[in-house]
This record gives C-alpha cells, structure tokens and sequence, in this order.
C-alpha cells in the first residue's frame, strides 16, 4: 500500500494496511541541545532516515499569503538586549535582540496595523490574491531583516510544473492555507479581537469574508489541477480547556466561512480538510465537524484532548499527533505507557495516526526521543504494544553527552533572570 493509499483509508476510517510512522520534527532549537548530547552533523543532515521516520507530505508548491508589498521594518527603540520594532505585517513588536535559543524566537506583541474598516481597506491593498509573486518563485534578493526567524517570503516550486508529477506521485499531496480566524488575529491582535467581536463585529465578519475569498481565489487554480489529500488550515484558535472564542461566535463569524471553505475544497476533490490549532478542539468541534472540517491536528494533551474521547464522539473524524510531549521528558516507563495507550487507540478505532502532539521542545532528552521513535516505529509495523521493547540500536551510534538542556539558563541568556 502506497503512502497515499494508507493515509485515504485512514481518513475514511478504513482498514490500512499499517500506521504510518510520523514522529513530529524537532524544533531548531531542539536540534542545538541534542549537538551537546551526541547528536552527529552527518545524522542532522539525514535526519529522516536516520529515526526512520516516513518523509512529510509534498506540498502543491508556492504560495505566499503575506502582505505584498511588506511594510518597511524599522526600529522605534533598543534597550539591553530588547528591540522594539515594525515587522513586514506592520506589527510593533519586542523581541529579545539576541534570542535564547536557536530557531525558537521570543517575542511580545503590542500595536497592530488594523483599528478600523478604514485600516482594513488600507491593508487589503497588500492582499491582492492575484499577485503572481504569491504564486511564481522568482530570484530571492537578500536583504535584512530584523525577525530572528528571518521569514521574509516563503519559496517553492511552481504549481503548474509539478501537475504530472504531484498526481502521478505515491506520496501524500498536501496545500496550507493560514485560516480565517487566524488572519483576522494577525491584523488586528488576539484582545483586539476579543473585543471587536462585540464592538466591531462588521469589521471582524469583513476581515474573514475577506480572507475565506482570498484563500480561494487564490488556490481555486492549483486545486482544479492537482489530487490533493489534505488541505491544512492553521488557525492555533484555543487554549488549554477551552476555544479563544465563544461556540456562538464560532457559528456566527466563522462557519459561514468555513463552509464555503470545506464546500471549495471537496468540489476539487481534495480528499481532507484539517485544521491546526493548538490548545482544547472540543469546543471547535461541537460547532465546526461535520460539514466544515474533517479533521484536527496536532490534538495537544495537555489541554485537554483525548483522542479516545473524540473517536468516540465523533465515529468518523480523523486526528493527528495525541502522543504528550511532556511524557518524553520523563523517564522510559512513562514515555512507553503514552506511546503504547495512542497506539492502542488508533489500532481499536482508525481515523487516528499518533505522534508527538507538537514540534519537539529542547526539554526532551535525544536519547528519549530515540527510544520513542524506535518503540513507535515497531508499533506501526504491528509489534505488540503490551510488551514490545525496541532494540535502542539509535543511540549506540551517538557520541557522549556534553551537556543536557536548562530552560532556565536559556530565559536568562534572553532577558538576564530566571
């Protein structure tokens, strides 16, 4: 069975012939500390195959939904070791000038480019969907930046020269999308959004329409040419125990959307439709599947998923990650229940492929994260998950510990306190 083929039947809570072997990927950062505990150059550089991991889906090809042009970054002030600036979404931000950790930037945000329908029309200039630049790579021209990520424009392939080859692939194809909820957000900021619900819901509901049609003129094209298998919203829209808004302002402002979104997708024959939030989706849930989406991932446990719960509640959805993150900092017995119990589940109800249910911190030890990644991979091809022991044989081929990651020194490194 191919890896589009395992991941359908999946979907369709059909019987594959196995799970796939998905992880979650290490963080930049996370990367860093394992260096200090005997992780090889030559091991980073072919990570993949060096946990035995599946490779990640192939993407349609570009597409950047940024401001166009970016505002002009600029600094307001510097002090110590913060700088208060603009960024390219016209966002005044803090960040730490020389950041903690590697590839994991700390930040605090403070004014937002849009107040009012009159910033938004403004803004929108920026957000023409029709811009070949979202669409063609061209020659990327360096030039600074002040975001310690260094995210000025996202490249790619061009969809129109990957057709034959993404249809005829045995791969899993996927598109991402930012969701409606989260745009509105980028705009405005998460409080300002809280309240304009209530003071300015004409501009909320404009703010959404507007992106629910940006996405799909933007991605009507590449859809109508290429089988994708999951088309991936990223939202981040809950916290731990709850959503960032109310059900019935979900049913008011957002499902309009994401119905003409999930209708958009299923008439392009895309096979899924996923959302990424972090935090509770319980709540998203109850309001949003059926009929707006099929799915979610990364399903964090910390709060409050459980991915039995909502195969339970929800026969035919599908779930992706469910594995605690916090469970592989701990010591083995732990981590091996967790990973053995979301094994479990996913064998009893389908619909479920676990693993980790984020990007992996710096506060898991490599040598946990290796006996995880060989217990799951023997979990996938159908060991016993009551007593399988994987054979550790990853990490013999590292070198000594030079010296385990401290959260606490890497605040201190940022901003001079524990």
């Amino acid at each position: 069975m191919t890896e589009r083929e395992r991941f359908r039947r999946i979907v369709a809570h059909e019987e594959p012939d196995r799970l796939p072997v998905w992880f979650q990927g290490p963080r930049a950062s996370t990367i860093a500390a394992w260096r200090k505990q005997g992780l090889h150059e030559e091991q980073v550089a072919d990570w993949t195959n060096f946990v035995g991991e599946e490779p990640k889906s192939l993407n349609i090809g570009k597409c950047y939904q940024g401001p166009l042009p970016p505002f002009e970054e600029r600094v307001i002030e510097e002090t110590d070791n913060l700088r208060k600036w603009v960024d390219a979404w016209g966002i005044t931000r803090v960040d730490a000038i020389n950041q903690p950790t590697t590839g994991f930037a700390t930040r605090r945000y403070l004014e937002y480019p849009v107040k009012s329908l009159n910033d938004f029309e403004e803004v929108k200039q920026r957000f023409d969907p029709h811009a070949p630049e979202r669409l063609i790579p061209r020659e990327i021209v360096e030039r600074p930046t002040l975001d310690p990520d260094g995210r000025i424009e996202r490249q790619g392939n061009y969809w129109r020269d990957q057709v034959e080859a993404l249809n005829a692939s045995e791969r899993i194809v996927s598109a991402r999308s930012y969701g409606p909820y989260y745009m509105a957000r980028q705009w405005v900021g998460f409080e300002n959004l809280c309240v304009m619900l209530y003071d300015q819901p004409r501009l909320v509901r404009e703010m959404m329409e507007y992106w629910t049609w940006f996405t799909m003129e933007l991605l009507d094209e590449p859809l109508r040419h290429i089988h994708v298998d999951y088309m991936h919203f990223g939202e981040d829209m809950a916290f731990k125990g709850q959503a960032m808004l109310s059900p019935a302002h979900m049913r008011e402002f957002m499902v309009p959307c994401y119905r003409a979104l999930y209708e958009f997708c299923k008439e392009r024959g895309v096979t899924a439709v996923i959302m990424e939030s972090d935090g509770y989706c319980g709540q998203i849930a109850e309001v949003m599947y059926p009929g707006c989406l099929d799915g979610f991932s990364p399903m964090e446990i910390a709060a409050g998923n459980d991915p039995e719960e909502f195969l339970q509640r929800w026969p035919g959805i599908f779930l992706r990650g469910g594995i605690d993150k916090r469970e592989l900092a701990r010591d083995r017995g732990r981590l091996r229940a967790e990973v053995a119990e979301r094994y479990r589940v996913a064998r009893k109800y389908g619909g479920y492929i676990p693993c980790v249910d984020h990007a992996i911190p710096p506060d898991i030890p490599l040598r946990n994260f290796l006996y995880y990644a060989e217990l799951a991979r023997g979990f996938c091809h159908g060991e016993d998950y009551a007593s399988y022991e994987p054979p550790c044989g990853l990490e013999k081929q590292l070198g000594p510990i030079e010296e385990m990651f401290d959260h606490r020194s890497a605040i201190a490194a940022a901003y001079g306190h524990e």
